[in-house]
């Protein structure tokens, strides 16, 4: 039997109102900071993706951002009106003469020092990188409580036959099976993983991105979180063969002189027979990444 002892003078009533509300807030308080909503911000780059959108807004939006900030190039393939529709997007502009990947650098490092202050996550991304997880909250707040300045995860890209049409309720990687596993030019021991892009706010006061390539830059002390709970779909262009070739040269056609001065995405121009064999390659050594990430967690 529940028994309860209520206080009968006035004044010891208002000392157990006092200390009972206390006792309540601290709850209240307690589970707040255990349920604590880390502010996340996504920054990326955008000239003509609108090919590509409807696919990267939705892992935009598996990943819980608060808010996506796109400086865009001057988009004119529908872009902007397509990020316009979206609540949680902010367009800003910047500007270059053709694809500039030194001005791209500082955009990207300026947008971080700005934005940092306001949030706890920031990731910097192209706009043809996303990253796909189970349970990002949960990986926020390892690498907030574990005091880490950055997290990377497995990198795979993407080159299937033919472009698939967006459907409800599905991510891009579910609708495509052909993966190759990415290298990049990491540091030692980072060769298999994404470029940094996933800060800490909290402990890193500045990002130095890279010029051109897939380098990972550190400062010492750094501490860099690695999790397999997710990965970085590249899709780079990877819809097939002819539409690969034909953004390309899209791509080579807007290249800055400075791009090419310093010998930076001079690939855009490969020949047909050049680019067929390396895509037929990374065909013949590709996977179905749906067989890893298998979503057992959950579909949302």
């Amino acid at each position: 039997m529940f028994v309860c002892f209520f206080p009968s003078s006035c004044e010891t009533r208002r000392d157990f109102f006092y200390y009972f509300m206390s006792f309540l807030v601290f709850i209240y308080i307690y589970y707040k900071k255990e349920d604590m909503k880390y502010k996340i911000c996504w920054i990326t780059l955008c000239y003509n993706e609108i090919d590509i959108l409807p696919f990267v807004s939705k892992y935009w939006e598996k990943t819980g951002v608060d808010k996506v900030v796109v400086f865009d190039n001057g988009s004119t393939d529908g872009s902007l009106e397509y990020l316009a529709s979206l609540p949680y997007v902010s367009i800003r502009h910047f500007d270059s003469t053709g694809q500039n990947d030194i001005i791209q650098k500082q955009v990207k490092e300026e947008a971080y020092k700005e934005y940092k202050d306001s949030y706890d996550i920031i990731i910097i991304t192209d706009m043809d990188e996303v990253f796909y997880f189970y349970d990002f909250k949960a990986l926020v707040k390892l690498i907030i409580d574990g005091g880490y300045n950055c997290m990377v995860t497995p990198i795979y890209s993407l080159c299937e036959d033919l472009k698939p049409q967006p459907e409800e309720g599905k991510y891009l990687h579910q609708l495509c099976h052909k993966f190759y596993k990415q290298k990049m030019n990491h540091m030692k021991g980072f060769e298999s993983v994404s470029k940094i892009s996933i800060f800490n706010c909290k402990i890193t006061d500045s990002v130095s991105m890279s010029v051109g390539q897939h380098y990972v830059y550190t400062n010492p002390g750094m501490r860099i979180m690695l999790s397999n709970d997710g990965f970085c779909l590249h899709i780079d262009k990877g819809f097939g063969l002819e539409y690969k070739y034909k953004i390309r040269q899209k791509m080579w056609e807007n290249l800055s002189e400075e791009n090419k001065k310093g010998g930076m995405c001079l690939e855009y121009n490969d020949s047909y027979e050049k680019l067929k064999r390396d895509y037929e390659n990374n065909q013949e050594n590709s996977f179905d990444i749906n067989v890893i990430y298998d979503d057992k967690h959950n579909n949302n």
